[in-house]
């Protein structure tokens, strides 16, 4: 009751500081007093439910998409990880589900860039991107059957990219002639570069959405076997631009020279996930 009333009063309270101009602290106190709530009914239910945790290793099938439409990329590629998992029981049946996860993804992108006035390359770049991660999942699990739970999960992810690799082939394809661009002959294409990383970004914010089953060996010992599926929800590249292409991969030009555009890609992985949880 009293916990009711309290929440009234703070109620009143943020429609006065809206309505003396106030909305931008008003939605912080409400968020606040929110996160609050949630937080202590949280933490009383963790309290009588309790807590597990695991270590797991979490190979994955990484890939990047091309959101611009104007790079290609080169599919799938293995990469592996690792995670340490948390889990706060609220119930029998859901759990808040956090930890660290390491993991690598990326892949190859190749596009047209504009090098000079008069020149444009053809860009081959390999990205190979290790990121630590914080889950931040909702998971709902059934009651045991037998031994074994499932579970399913959703949430996201906050990641920092702790190493960024590149290794880049380019060469000049285009140059200019008068007011016309030509496709260079015979092309000189360079062996593969090592280059710097600072065109990924920095951080990752991902999807998550996940499931998989326990199955109890001993106690409350068990081993894990789930699949997830990771999403970042921006560009993973940064401060690049490329030239627009047509339908059959060609650059388009304009009077003042190569259309061009900033590059938006995604990366994702499907990671499947072995692990003993205690």
């Amino acid at each position: 009751m009293n916990r009711t009333l309290d929440l009234n009063k703070s109620l009143q309270t943020m429609t006065k500081m809206n309505n003396d101009g106030g909305i931008l602290a008003g939605g912080m106190h409400f968020a606040c007093l929110l996160g609050l709530a949630l937080g202590l009914s949280f933490s009383s239910q963790a309290q009588t439910q309790g807590f597990r945790m695991g270590l797991a290793l979490d190979p994955n099938v990484a890939w990047m998409n091309s959101r611009d439409f104007e790079h290609t990329t080169d599919g799938g590629r293995a990469h592996f990880g690792y995670q340490f998992m948390a889990d706060i029981l609220f119930a029998e049946t859901y759990a808040f589900g956090t930890g660290l996860h390491v993991f690598r993804t990326g892949s190859t992108v190749e596009y047209w860039e504009p090098t000079t006035d008069s020149t444009m390359s053809r860009v081959s770049r390999n990205f190979n991107n290790q990121y630590v991660e914080l889950p931040l999942t909702f998971k709902l699990r059934t009651k045991e059957i037998g031994y074994t739970t499932y579970y399913g999960k959703f949430g996201g992810g906050i990641g920092l990219n702790t190493r960024r690799e590149a290794n880049e082939v380019r060469y000049v394809g285009f140059e200019r002639a008068d007011d016309d661009w030509v496709p260079v002959d015979n092309p000189v294409i360079p062996a593969e570069d090592q280059i710097s990383g600072d065109y990924a970004s920095l951080f990752r914010a991902s999807m998550i959405v996940g499931l998989g089953f326990e199955r109890r060996i001993a106690g409350t010992t068990a081993l894990m076997v789930g699949l997830t599926y990771n999403n970042s929800l921006f560009s993973t590249h940064k401060d690049q631009t490329v030239v627009k292409v047509d339908a059959s991969g060609v650059p388009r030009f304009a009077e003042g020279g190569p259309l061009t555009t900033e590059m938006i890609g995604h990366d994702s992985f499907m990671a499947l996930t072995l692990g003993v949880v205690f």
